[in-house]
């Protein structure tokens, strides 16, 4: 073989093995910036979950603070409430007066009052009342 011919056929080959790294790191640089990409996301997964999880974490303690403000608003009414009866209870006791009037029948109103059904806002307010119906005059004959 000529020396010639087989620096053509080494420079064809050499063109091959050029050509099949220049396709090979071609094929890596896309891995590359696949692979950055991937990065990215994960940390813009990452820190979405993070402000998730801070913020489910700020309502909870907001939840837990209203909690505590609710409990705290019921105890309150729960010993005035034990006030009032206490008080109910002591004048009760004392007076036989009280004792016949806490006895006596509620007034008619009182009793239609307490057979209605319970309002639950402004609206069923409104669509209860009627309009133009003037109230009972002070006085209007019940013993209470």
């Amino acid at each position: 073989m000529n020396a010639t011919v087989a620096k053509g056929v080494a420079g064809v080959v050499l063109v091959f093995v050029l050509e099949g790294g220049y396709q090979y790191v071609r094929a890596l640089h896309g891995r590359v910036t696949i692979a950055e990409q991937q990065a990215r996301d994960a940390r813009q997964g990452t820190a979405d979950r993070d402000a998730i999880i801070k913020r489910l974490l700020t309502d909870d303690r907001d939840k837990a603070d209203q909690q505590r403000k609710l409990d705290a608003d019921r105890n309150s009414i729960d010993a005035k409430l034990a006030g009032i009866r206490d008080e109910i209870r002591r004048y009760n006791n004392e007076s036989a007066e009280f004792r016949a009037w806490a006895a006596g029948a509620l007034p008619a109103d009182v009793v239609r009052m307490h057979t209605s059904p319970a309002l639950t806002g402004a609206t069923d307010y409104l669509a209860r009342v009627p309009g133009g119906d003037a109230l009972h005059a002070a006085g209007d004959g019940t013993d209470h």
